[in-house]
C-alpha cells in the first residue's frame, strides 16, 4: 500500500474541525499540533496557521522540505498594515491601495484602522463626527464602497504560481466591514482576473514566496487592496485538499 503524505496543521479553534471534515483522508493523513516543540520529522508538509507559528515552522523547515514559507521580514511587514501600505506606495502600486489619510481627517466616510489584527478587529468604518475616536496605533484610509469584497489565495514558489483561489464575498453593504462582528451574505467563487495581475506584480515587487490571500474590493474593475495576509487563509479550507496536493507537489 502506497503511504499516504502525512500533513501537519497547526491549531486554530474554526479551521481545524473544518479542515478535519473537508480534506480528503484517503489521500492525506492529518494531524494538529501547537507548533512549539513539535516533532516535524515524520511530516511531509507542514502548514501553519496563524502568524505566531511561522518561527517555530521555520525552524524547522530551514531546507524547504516541508513547506515554502514567506521570510519573517515580510510576515512582520504584511502584519502591519500601515507600513504595508506605505510599502506599495513606495514600490508604485499607489493606485492599487484607499489613499492614506491624516489622522484628524474628517472626509467621511473613512475606515479607521488598528496596524495589527485579524478578522476585522480594530477597523471601524467612520460614517461621521460621532463615528470616530482616538484608538492607539491606529491611521485613516479612505473607505472604498462596494458590496462585494474578494478574496485571491495564492502559493508562489520560485517566482511561479502552484496554486490559486478566488471567492467573492456578498457583503450586503456597500461600506461592510467583513469580520467576526459582520459576516458575508453569500459566498462564491469568482474569476480572480480583474486583480491577478496586480497582486502578482506586487508579489514579485516584495519577493514573496509561499502562501498568501489578498483581499480587495474593485474600484471601476481595478483592484484596490485592503490587505495581503502572509499565510493560510480561513476560505482556503473550503478547498484544503487541493491546496495541499498543490503544495506537495511544489517542494516535491
Amino acid at each position: 500500500m502506497t503511504r499516504r503524505p502525512r500533513i501537519l496543521f497547526g491549531e486554530h479553534s474554526t479551521q481545524r474541525p473544518a479542515i478535519e471534515r473537508l480534506v480528503d483522508h484517503d489521500r492525506f493523513d492529518v494531524a494538529f499540533a501547537a507548533f512549539d516543540g513539535a516533532d516535524f520529522a515524520p511530516f511531509d508538509l507542514v502548514v501553519p496557521l496563524r502568524l505566531e507559528e511561522f518561527a517555530a515552522a521555520r525552524r524547522a523547515n530551514a531546507d524547504r522540505r516541508r513547506a515554502v514559507l514567506p521570510s519573517p521580514e515580510l510576515v512582520a511587514l504584511c502584519d502591519d498594515k500601515l507600513l504595508f501600505n506605505r510599502r506599495l506606495i513606495a514600490l508604485g502600486f499607489g493606485d492599487a491601495i484607499p489613499a492614506l489619510l491624516p489622522d484628524d481627517t474628517d472626509a467621511y466616510p473613512f475606515v479607521r484602522k488598528v496596524r495589527r489584527g485579524d478578522f476585522g478587529a480594530g477597523i471601524r468604518m467612520v460614517r461621521g463626527a460621532g463615528d470616530d475616536a482616538p484608538v492607539p496605533d491606529s491611521f485613516a484610509q479612505v473607505a472604498v464602497a462596494g458590496m462585494d469584497e474578494y478574496v485571491l489565495h495564492l502559493l508562489r514558489v520560485d517566482g511561479a504560481v502552484r496554486y490559486s483561489l478566488c471567492y467573492r464575498y456578498d457583503m450586503g453593504d456597500p461600506l461592510a466591514i467583513r469580520g467576526g462582528a459582520q459576516g458575508a451574505r453569500g459566498i462564491h467563487p469568482a474569476d480572480p482576473e480583474p486583480a491577478r495581475a496586480t497582486c502578482l506584480a506586487i508579489l514579485d515587487a516584495l519577493g514573496f514566496e509561499g502562501t498568501c490571500c489578498f483581499n480587495y474590493k474593485l474600484e471601476a474593475d481595478r483592484p484596490m487592496i485592503l490587505e495581503l495576509n502572509p499565510r493560510f487563509g480561513g476560505s482556503l479550507v473550503g478547498d484544503v485538499t487541493g491546496y495541499v496536493a498543490a503544495h506537495l507537489d511544489a517542494i516535491a
